[in-house]
């Protein structure tokens, strides 16, 4: 899989896989909520799988693809953009069309963003979808 599809996958999965069903309010129970687009969120430890040794660029350098399409198109969310993003991954990498559904609330500041810790750090993309499956947060 070429770098750009495999960081755009998981880019969504960092955004949504904050989700904690057992957290009522919203924005605090995370999700797929575009809160992965400020720094403070960028830099917690399990995002660190997302950049390149040399800091966080490879993260902020998946965000930076994607910023002129959300330029373009303003009425799309950060949240369905990433969703969408992460489809047309995996559709191009040879995987399997991923239905979405449109019409997900970006957060709209830093404070917003989910607290450090509701994502494991620097395991493999099959580790943390295992991880928060036993942990049955969505």
């Amino acid at each position: 899989m070429r770098p750009f599809p495999l960081k755009q996958l998981r880019l969504a999965w960092h955004d949504a896989g904050t989700y904690n069903k057992n957290i009522e309010e919203w924005p605090l129970r995370g999700g797929a909520n575009g809160s992965l687009r400020f720094e403070i969120e960028i830099k917690h430890a399990a995002n660190a799988t997302l950049s390149s040794q040399s800091g966080f660029s490879g993260l902020v350098n998946a965000l930076k693809l994607l910023q002129p399409i959300k330029d373009k198109y303003s009425g799309v969310t950060y949240a369905d953009l990433f969703q969408l993003a992460s489809a047309t991954a995996m559709e191009e990498a040879g995987g399997p069309k991923i239905p979405i559904k449109y019409g997900k609330v970006d957060v709209s500041e830093p404070e917003q963003c989910p607290e450090e810790g509701r994502l494991p750090g620097k395991l493999t993309v099959k580790e943390e979808i295992s991880n928060s499956k036993k942990k049955q947060v969505w």
